[in-house]
């Protein structure tokens, strides 16, 4: 109510750290929910139970839609920032940079033998697959169409898009005939 600062109010906030060494340290702590023992509740919480990625990232969302307290665009912000746009940058930057695995033996090359295969005979396959460099990508274009977050993060993920379709399409020119320069 005074707007304090936390460092002037620290002592008169009570917590165990406190009490350690003390009779008090047992009994005498304030707390929110009665239970006979701290090992109950649940074994598997929300997050975990949820398939995909998308429905995390909703609920989250959807949670921060309902909390008066919470700003929106804070947090999808902040998923964006700290989970989303790094993970497509590394991936990509990984992509670029990856070996070829055998799928026999697990023997890693930095370049694909000139025979085309490992030397056990085995298949060899990338140790970087095009769906986890562009996994996030639509559901981070989704949330910034949906949400006025910051035009730099916008920017940003056209960047990663930008980036990503390079990555993964043809340089070269298609092929078109003479008409289309008439």
């Amino acid at each position: 109510m005074e707007n304090a600062k936390p460092a002037d109010v620290v002592d008169l906030v009570d917590n165990v750290k406190k009490r350690l060494g003390q009779d008090e340290q047992y009994s005498g702590l304030i707390y929110s929910h009665e239970t006979s023992s701290i090992h109950q509740g649940p074994k598997i919480c929300l997050y975990k139970t949820l398939p995909t990625m998308k429905e995390k990232v909703d609920e989250q969302i959807r949670l921060a839609e309902r909390i008066r307290a919470v700003d929106q665009k804070g947090v999808v912000e902040g998923v964006l920032n700290s989970h989303f746009l790094p993970d497509m940058a590394g991936n990509i930057r990984a992509f670029a940079r990856q070996k070829v695995r055998c799928t026999k033996c697990n023997k890693k090359y930095r370049r694909i033998p000139l025979t085309g295969e490992c030397t056990c005979g085995g298949n060899l396959i990338l140790s970087i697959s095009k769906g986890s460099v562009t996994k996030y990508l639509e559901i981070s274009k989704e949330l910034a169409s949906r949400y006025p977050i910051d035009p730099y993060l916008v920017q940003r993920i056209e960047l990663i898009e930008s980036g990503i379709n390079s990555l993964f399409e043809s340089d070269r020119s298609k092929q078109s005939s003479l008409d289309v320069f008439l």
